[in-house]
């Protein structure tokens, strides 16, 4: 009984890590990047200031793994990167984990390569076609807003948010 009343406490205390996870990952980024266009257009529509006050400078939060994730935007555009290797956080789906390392080079994602992933049962196989369409994928795109592949969806979703993990520590290096 009490082994059973453990195994769900870590239950949940895993739920609530994974939650804080995905809101530090997709909600607070987009607070931020609304935030900061919402001032735009305040400060366009009073006719004060230039396009330059209105740029998205957001709040700089760590989220418990030793990266920040405040001003980030799904997308990475040429120049906002800083040039580096990035290894994202662990990146959990329903099969294991997703890590991965990125390499910008002058300003653009040049390189992803694996670090972590499942390897046991089918999802080897899902993988081993999965992870390297949503590699090209995701360096034709220089974002993190790829389409997933069908039949892949946790790791397609793990995938992004590793690599979303990355993207905004490069954005993060030069501040």
């Amino acid at each position: 009984m009490k082994a059973t009343i453990t195994k769900a406490a870590i239950a949940v205390v895993a739920g609530l890590a994974i939650v804080a996870d995905a809101f530090l990952l997709f909600v607070k980024p987009h607070l931020a990047q609304q935030g900061a266009s919402s001032a735009l257009a305040q400060s366009t529509r009073s006719g004060g200031g230039s396009a330059d006050s209105g740029s998205t400078s957001g709040s700089s939060g760590a989220d418990g793994s030793g990266t920040s994730s405040g001003d980030s935007s799904s997308s990475a555009s040429s120049g906002e990167l800083q040039d580096g290797t990035y290894t994202s956080v662990a990146s959990p789906n329903a099969y294991g984990e997703i890590q991965l390392q990125v390499t910008v080079k002058g300003g653009k994602i040049t390189d992803i390569a694996t670090v972590k992933m499942p390897t046991h049962g089918r999802s080897q196989s899902v993988n081993a076609q999965a992870i390297p369409e949503l590699t090209d994928r995701a360096i034709s795109a220089q974002s993190a807003e790829i389409q997933f592949v069908s039949g892949a969806t946790e790791t397609s979703t793990a995938f992004v948010n590793s690599l979303q993990d990355a993207i905004n520590q490069s954005l993060n290096a030069g501040k």
